[in-house]
């Protein structure tokens, strides 16, 4: 019996490896046949299953000849993208070239110009929605849909973000950032306690914003509730049903939901809990908005969930006296709902999720390069002096202050941060299956195998020589905003020369945008170096930009503005040095202290980040101090 067995998996193995070997050698034809420079690997990187145990193979695979492993192995390790940033294309001498495995050949890409023709070529490179089924936890929305469903979704999710909604966005921000400062530092102290958090105080700011903003709940900071009343009904607050919720969103995306409510695990019973809690508050929300269309009521305000209910195509019409569908009228093929109230529950959280990371991230990493940075620091607390004066943070204008934040130092901040940090390292694409795809590269035609998976490599294209101003190699991986700053004679020369600039009069006719074309509103102000299209794709490009781009820069302009006209943020360097001992030494030992937080900052960025959402600092921490400007103790040109 035994022998039987053992020969069944002896079959089984063979088997696999001549399938292996097969497809492979496909990929490997198809490879040769496009005209674009590739490496082969012998497996593809994010399977599944080597994604979950790669860290027990590579230590194996290491420990083959080098000759034999040196072409490939980098390839291998997952995170190899932000690993070796434009390091490859440089490598290889192309800014486009494939990877191919016996899984799937996968296109990678750092050239401006195939990026522009794959991403306003939405049918010929679509999004690969199975890629996002996870994030389907409580629905179908405009992130996991594509094609027609896409376009559906897509037109009635988008009209909530205009620029009449983003005054809301900034005074909000505005509101939040001030909060969070108090939360960190006394009001009439000069310098703060390290903190070790700054990243999960991001967190908590930015996911405040978009719930206000964008649902009218006002979360409170901890200094400014004692305790969290929990709602008839309910086992948790709003609050801490969503942050448990987005705190453990990893394992409600990778547990199948029957699982989940019946695993003895506590790690699935407390997101289980989360997920169910807000869940609840979501319908609570929506059966309000319902309410509301039935008695006509309206809110000002940007209303996401009031706006994917009229989207969807509720009205008082359609909804009976006791705010529920009437079942007549909503048989009607003239007044069927667009939406389902899945669908609605599930762009309700993508726009919670996506929200609120990507602008947190930003608002973190610009807090961390500047203390890095003192230098840039004081730059753009000048800025901020000649813009806003003496005025108290209640008498910012939007209309008045955003455009001159956005075209300022502030904006060249936020521009340089997402330009070394983008929130998605690699935005993914595919060549449909069957149909290879041509682009034009240099004046020369390549071809995109037919189902191939394609990655926009935002990390090594914003790194990509050829499109950035840098004085060396070292100053274009390194956080320099300057870069973006340019005179007057530089920037008309420079929109002259990049015939897809466009002038910042765009956002005014946000309303009227036609959402089935590709977004063309500018990433940067005009006032700042514009790079050539699709180098600078930060918030993505084409037809598949995020829609809440606009949102995410008002929120980042907003905190870092109330930051910095009031603070100075410095690295700790309590790792090193004590308070009584740093006051004690000389300016030698001084700077030898800074010098080691900076290093070890530096470090951390290179090695410690992860993706699991979005790219974030996941192995340690950076620790920071608030300083009262005028008393910095570290004021070095970097």
């Amino acid at each position: 019996m035994l022998s039987y067995v053992a020969l069944s998996l002896f079959g089984l193995c063979v088997a696999y490896a001549v399938h292996t070997y097969r497809c492979f050698n496909v990929n490997l034809a198809a490879a040769k046949q496009s005209g674009i420079p590739y490496i082969c690997t012998p497996i593809y990187t994010f399977n599944r299953f080597w994604l979950i145990t790669h860290r027990l193979w590579l230590p194996l695979i290491k420990a083959l000849p080098h000759s034999w492993t040196s072409s490939w192995i980098d390839y291998l390790v997952p995170e190899f993208l932000w690993n070796k940033l434009y390091g490859p294309f440089r490598k290889i001498g192309s800014d486009v070239f494939l990877i191919v495995s016996p899984g799937h050949n996968t296109l990678y890409v750092a050239d401006p110009e195939a990026i522009s023709q794959i991403t306003t070529r939405r049918n010929d490179f679509p999004k690969p929605i199975w890629m996002y089924g996870s994030v389907d936890i409580y629905g179908k929305s405009v992130v996991s849909t594509e094609g027609a469903m896409w376009r559906h979704h897509r037109k009635i999710t988008s009209p909530p973000f205009t620029e009449k909604n983003n005054h809301l966005v900034w005074q909000e921000s505005l509101h939040q950032a001030q909060s969070m400062v108090t939360s960190m530092v006394s009001p009439d102290a000069q310098t703060s306690s390290p903190v070790w958090d700054v990243a999960a105080q991001a967190m908590r700011l930015s996911l405040h914003v978009i719930s206000k903003a964008g649902f009218g709940v006002r979360l409170p900071w901890p200094h400014e509730q004692a305790e969290t009343e929990v709602p008839q009904g309910h086992t948790l607050s709003y609050k801490d049903a969503l942050s448990i919720l987005l705190e453990n969103i990893i394992v409600v995306m990778l547990t199948p939901s029957w699982l989940l409510g019946r695993s003895p695990l506590q790690v699935h019973k407390t997101a289980n809990e989360a997920f169910i809690e807000w869940g609840k508050y979501m319908r609570e929300l929506y059966q309000q908005k319902r309410t509301e269309v039935q008695t006509g009521e309206s809110r000002e305000g940007m209303d996401l969930m009031g706006a994917l209910v009229k989207g969807a195509g509720i009205t008082s019409e359609t909804v009976g006296a006791n705010g529920h569908a009437d079942p007549e009228k909503a048989a009607s093929p003239s007044s069927k709902q667009l939406l389902t109230d899945e669908e609605i529950f599930g762009n309700a959280f993508v726009f919670i999720l996506a929200g609120h990371e990507t602008a947190a991230n930003t608002i973190h990493f610009s807090m961390m390069y500047l203390a890095m940075h003192p230098q840039s620091q004081r730059r753009l607390q000048k800025d901020l002096d000649d813009i806003l004066g003496d005025r108290p943070v209640s008498e910012w204008d939007y209309d008045e202050d955003v455009p001159k934040l956005f075209g300022s130092m502030c904006g060249a901040v936020m521009n340089e941060e997402l330009r070394l940090i983008p929130p998605v390292v690699g935005i993914p694409k595919t060549s449909t299956a069957g149909r290879p795809q041509g682009l034009q590269l240099g004046g020369k035609h390549v071809t995109v195998p037919q189902d191939c998976y394609v990655t926009l490599d935002t990390a090594a294209l914003h790194r990509n020589p050829k499109y950035w101003p840098h004085t060396s190699e070292e100053d274009l991986l390194d956080f320099r905003p300057e870069r973006w700053l340019v005179d007057s004679s530089s920037s008309s020369s420079n929109k002259a020369a990049d015939p897809h600039a466009h002038n910042d009069e765009a956002y005014t006719a946000e309303e009227g945008l036609d959402f089935d074309g590709p977004d063309k509103r500018p990433d940067t102000a005009s006032s700042l170096f514009r790079p050539a299209k699709g180098a600078y794709i930060p918030f993505s490009d084409g037809y598949r930009s995020c829609l809440g781009r606009r949102f995410a820069q008002v929120e980042i302009l907003a905190v870092l503005a109330v930051v910095f006209k009031t603070w100075s943020l410095e690295l700790d360097v309590g790792l090193t040095m004590s308070d009584a001992e740093l006051a004690e030494a000389d300016a030698e030992l001084r700077r030898e202290a800074w010098g080691k937080a900076d290093a070890r900052a530096r470090g951390l960025l290179r090695t410690g980040m992860m993706t699991i959402i979005t790219i974030q600092m996941r192995k340690e921490k950076v620790p920071m101090r608030f300083v009262r400007r005028g008393s910095e103790r570290f004021d070095y040109a970097v």
